[in-house]
């Protein structure tokens, strides 16, 4: 076989290792025991790795760069859950603690729209900072702050003016049951006012009939153009084309996954209007399913793209820090933020209901710090000289067990209801994903 066409077979398989795993995470990331925005945590410290170990020994990144780009990742986690049916055209609206529903005709491509918002703003942060973690540019402190900054006051302003234009263009339907059951309720201000009266609280929003998915919509708006408004503030303020670049690139793969994925609520809504007579067998899940291909699409054309770049930099401490305070906070940022938290968390909270919770938080946390220590030792705390494409490796493969037994076995266990598809997927995931951890542990050190 030409080399050529070897290269070709591999970065295929590269590809769809990295749609398959992190397909599985985002599946677990719905799972209790993993959750919101500790799961997009989950999701990017282990697709981070992956990508770290697709990069190869000759192209070097930092380990403490990987848990500062994951840790981004919860900074934009927002709402979602009113948004999935809606592509039916058929928008359920409800209040916490009142049963009744009202359901309201949408356009689908309204939806649609909103879907579209929802990926591209959630991955604003980690987008970029993926960019500079496998970039050829060294950021100074005032850019990471250019992109907080830039990030939060555009949410700001949009949830304080545009956004809320928007969506009354977009789903005029939605808002007027919003506003109705406002004024049913002795509030006379107004969506607008009683929204800036209550700024972003979406939690006091779910008392009333659209509050949440008026609260949700504006969010969600609100964040697409301030992940737009960070990627042009990298390319033009930081000046780091390829960060921006992935960022754009990062933020347009979720947009496509998650809407394309939404396709499981339309068939399992009944298709347009539900009127059609679709359905999903009772084998397939609509939520988890969506979930899975979320990740599996998303993370496929990410890997694709993130594989070809050229790596020439590492993420710098502050250089007057004295090295015993660079080693501190490496091991902080990678032992303890990255790899403890989401090998400790998981256990801790699935396991909640067990007796085995405290014994096996104990366990996972001396296995984390013998680990640290033996690899510490090894190549040094900040982990300089060790071989970052096997360690990368390595430590997929030990975390895609790990989950898996705690989805398989902990809390309510998805080992007794291995028929359905969300489940087999994960397992396909998992088998794939470790025979790729192995080949690339046990490959000569030459390939």
């Amino acid at each position: 076989m030409s080399q050529s066409k070897n290269q070709t077979i591999r970065s295929v398989f590269d590809v769809l290792v990295g749609a398959l795993w992190l397909g599985m995470l985002w599946r677990l990331r719905g799972s209790h025991g993993w959750g919101a925005a500790w799961g997009v945590l989950a999701c990017g410290f282990g697709f981070v790795l992956y990508l770290t170990a697709i990069l190869g020994k000759d192209r070097r990144v930092s380990f403490a760069a990987l848990s500062v780009t994951a840790f981004s990742f919860m900074l934009t986690t927002p709402s979602w859950g009113t948004f999935l049916s809606g592509i039916t055209g058929i928008q359920s609206l409800n209040a916490k603690g009142n049963d009744a529903v009202v359901d309201v005709i949408v356009h689908p491509l309204s939806s649609a729209a909103l879907m579209l918002c929802l990926g591209f703003g959630m991955v604003a942060v980690f987008g970029v900072l993926l960019g500079k973690c496998f970039g050829g540019k060294a950021w100074r402190l005032r850019d990471y702050a250019v992109v907080l900054v830039v990030f939060y006051a555009v949410t700001m302003l949009m949830q304080a003016t545009l956004s809320h234009v928007l969506i009354r263009a977009l789903q005029p339907e939605a808002v007027r049951v919003f506003a109705e059951d406002l004024s049913a309720k002795g509030i006379s201000d107004g969506v607008f006012r009683t929204y800036l009266s209550h700024f972003g609280n979406i939690d006091w929003g779910k008392k009333y009939l659209g509050g949440r998915h008026y609260f949700a919509a504006i969010e969600t708006i609100s964040r697409a153009f301030a992940a737009a408004a960070v990627i042009l503030a990298v390319r033009f303020i930081v000046k780091d084309k390829q960060a921006a670049k992935t960022g754009a690139v990062v933020c347009g793969a979720f947009a496509f996954a998650i809407t394309a994925a939404d396709v499981f609520f339309f068939i399992g809504g009944g298709g347009l209007r539900g009127a059609q007579g679709l359905a999903l067998p009772d084998w397939i899940a609509a939520w988890s399913t969506w979930e899975y291909c979320t990740g599996f699409l998303a993370g496929g054309i990410i890997t694709a793209y993130v594989r070809r770049l050229s790596v020439t930099t590492e993420f710098v401490l502050p250089e007057k820090m004295p090295q015993k305070a660079k080693n501190i906070l490496g091991y902080v940022l990678f032992f303890i933020a990255g790899l403890g938290v989401n090998v400790v968390r998981p256990m801790l909270v699935r396991m909640d209901e067990s007796p085995l919770q405290i014994p096996g938080v104990i366990v996972a946390v001396l296995a984390v710090i013998g680990f640290s220590v033996l690899v510490c030792r090894k190549w040094g705390v900040l982990l300089e000289n060790a071989p970052s494409d096997r360690l990368a490796a390595a430590l997929v493969a030990f975390l895609g067990g790990y989950y898996l037994l705690l989805y398989l076995f902990a809390y309510e266990p998805q080992i007794h209801d291995l028929r359905m598809l969300h489940s087999i997927l994960v397992l396909i995931s998992y088998t794939c994903v470790t025979a790729w951890c192995i080949r690339r542990l046990t490959k000569p050190k030459t390939e």
